[in-house]
């Protein structure tokens, strides 16, 4: 065994000189000695522990190479499924883009049917309010029938041309003529008849026919486009019967113009320069739907104001169911037995039958007058005055207003009368006119419905 020797050295401060002291030849050495088996077994060790180093070396590099190689196949892997992720979203977005497109397609449609669906309701109800004008200006339309019909033909009046007269009921003033000969000659209203007058027809627009070919890809879309034709005829169908009305009131008003045009030439050039309607129709569109509605309206208003003129002229008839027994124009005078001008119509009937007024106006005169004998006299719009002569008895007096068609007094012989009848005059500006004409006139425009 070695033993350990204890030496001590002196103390030597750290700032002094380094000391080394002499060695000592008294000193004793230890020798140590190796086995065999403790150097194979020290070997051993020492391999074991190179290759426990070398393995565990080995292993973290190993390990870190199937890392990388497991986390570049998961990074590949995580960019596939990216790639597809994102191609996915993108297959996505044009779907979603495509349904976009789609409902606002649908909902750009829907939207355009709410509005025409708005526009058609005030449409209608313009239409039918103009219909209602219409009809209470005398303007009907079927529904089957949108244009106005033909109407029939009129007879002319018989009161101008008498073939034989009944001188057993004549009477009234006479003025006695210069000219005889020129007069019989300008017999007024004895040759002339009345051309009867047709309604104009012009021919209406037919409304196209629906689109037949409406998308089938989308039902929604495919019943819009079938609401959308159909709201499309039913606008048509709308301004088809606003032109079928402006059609039949401008026919009523060439009519009405044309029978008054002979008894009241300067009144009828005022209407009709006040009218100012008529024209080719256009072809239907909705841009010239309000011409159209404005061209309507204004015929009905034209056709209001000449009804309101013509039913004061003095048209209608005086005395019911009775015989006309001298006519105007010149005539021999029943007490003077010379050629006279006749300045009214002789109309014979019952004594005490009764006399109504032809035409609104007021009473300027009701009384005794000459050869007139019991008369009343009216004065009625546009100038004119009517005088009814040879009354039994007065039923108005000065000053009252009357309607077409009041009671104003009874036939009677009064005056210069050789029966029983009533002798009526038709004047304007004092100076006669022949009442045949009006009267004519009176049973065209009642023809009408006026």
């Amino acid at each position: 065994m070695r033993q350990r020797q204890n030496t001590t050295r002196p103390y030597q401060a750290p700032w002094a000189a380094p000391h080394h002291p002499a060695p000592d030849k008294n000193a004793k050495t230890t020798t140590y000695s190796v086995r065999p088996l403790h150097l194979i077994c020290g070997a051993l060790v020492c391999v074991t522990a190179t290759l426990a180093a070398a393995g565990t070396i080995g292993y973290f590099l190993l390990r870190h190479d199937m890392m990388v190689e497991a986390s570049s196949e998961r990074t590949e892997l995580v960019l596939e499924y990216q790639d597809r992720i994102d191609r996915l979203r993108a297959e996505i977005e044009i779907l979603t883009s495509r349904q976009m497109v789609d409902r606002e397609t649908v909902e750009i449609k829907v939207m355009d049917v709410l509005r025409r669906q708005q526009g058609l309701n005030q449409r209608h109800a313009i239409v039918a309010d103009l219909v209602a004008r219409a009809e209470s200006n005398g303007i009907y339309l079927s529904s089957d029938q949108p244009l106005p019909p033909q109407k029939p033909a009129l007879d002319s009046s018989n009161l101008a041309s008498i073939e034989k007269e009944d001188k057993s009921a004549i009477g009234g003033e006479s003025q006695l003529i210069d000219e005889p000969v020129k007069a019989l000659g300008l017999r007024d209203g004895s040759s002339k008849g009345f051309d009867p007058l047709t309604i104009l027809r012009q021919p209406v627009s037919e409304p196209p026919q629906s689109n037949s070919s409406v998308k089938k890809n989308l039902e929604k879309q495919a019943a819009l486009d079938a609401v959308r034709a159909h709201i499309s005829a039913m606008d048509e169908e709308s301004t088809v019967a606003v032109d079928a009305i402006t059609i039949a009131t401008e026919s009523r008003i060439e009519d009405i113009l044309g029978i008054t045009r002979t008894v009241t030439p300067s009144v009828n050039a005022a209407l009709r320069s006040k009218t100012s309607i008529g024209g080719p129709f256009q072809p239907i569109t909705d841009e010239n739907f309000p011409d159209r509605l404005q061209r309507a309206n204004k015929a009905i208003d034209a056709l209001r104001r000449i009804k309101f003129t013509a039913l004061r002229l003095p048209i209608k008839r005086p005395v019911q169911n009775s015989s006309v027994s001298s006519t105007y124009g010149p005539r021999v005078d029943p007490f003077l037995g010379r050629l006279a001008m006749h300045t009214g119509i002789d109309f014979k009937a019952p004594y005490g039958a009764r006399v109504f007024a032809t035409a609104p106006g007021t009473v300027i005169g009701a009384g005794r007058h000459g050869g007139y004998g019991k008369m009343v006299e009216i004065r009625h719009a546009n100038g004119f005055v009517t005088r009814y002569a040879h009354l039994s008895r007065l039923r108005v007096s000065e000053g009252d207003h009357v309607l077409a068609g009041d009671l104003i007094g009874n036939v009677g012989s009064t005056g210069r009368s050789t029966g029983a009848h009533l002798h009526y005059e038709i004047r304007r500006g004092d100076k006669p006119s022949n009442p045949a004409a009006f009267l004519s006139a009176g049973d065209k425009l009642a023809a009408l419905s006026l």
